[in-house]
This record gives structure tokens, sequence and C-alpha cells, in this order.
């Protein structure tokens, strides 16, 4: 999951960021054409929304690679002879 993620976030944070960009030099990419009319404002949320996907990701895989920590192991007392438990 935490891979997926990651891969779609960098590709919401290229075509946002990079749109632009682009729409600097009158370019813009195929796939989001239909928001040109939205420019600057859904390449800013588009390229947020990129970056939180890949933040939750990282946090996500880190989390993930931590291996647990062992419980400190108690100390066990040998029982008196006698005395209940």
């Amino acid at each position: 999951m935490a891979g997926i993620a990651m891969r779609i976030g960098v590709v919401f944070a290229v075509l946002g960021f990079g749109s632009l960009i682009l729409e600097q030099f009158d370019y813009e990419f195929r796939l989001i054409a239909w928001a040109s009319d939205m420019q600057p404002w859904f390449g800013i949320a588009l390229g947020v929304v990129g970056l939180a996907l890949c933040g939750v990701s990282a946090l996500a895989g880190r989390a993930k690679a931590t291996p647990p920590q062992p419980a400190a192991p108690q100390q066990q007392y040998p029982q008196q002879p006698g005395r209940p438990g």
C-alpha cells in the first residue's frame, strides 16, 4: 500500500507543479488539459495532495520498517516454600 501511495503522490506532485511551470510557457499536460481554466489553483492543490500522499506513505513505511521494541523481561523470583504465590 505504501509503495502505491508513494507512486501516486509523485505523479500528482509532478502533474500539479509541472502544470504551473508549463502554464508559464503556454503548454499543458494533455492528461489535465480539462483543468486549464482552473489554473493555478488546481495545480497547487494537486501538487500539495501529491506531497501529502508521499509524506503519509513515507511515514507508513518508516513505521512498518521499525521493529517493535521487545518488552523488558520481568524478573521471576523463585517461590519460597510455605508461602502462597
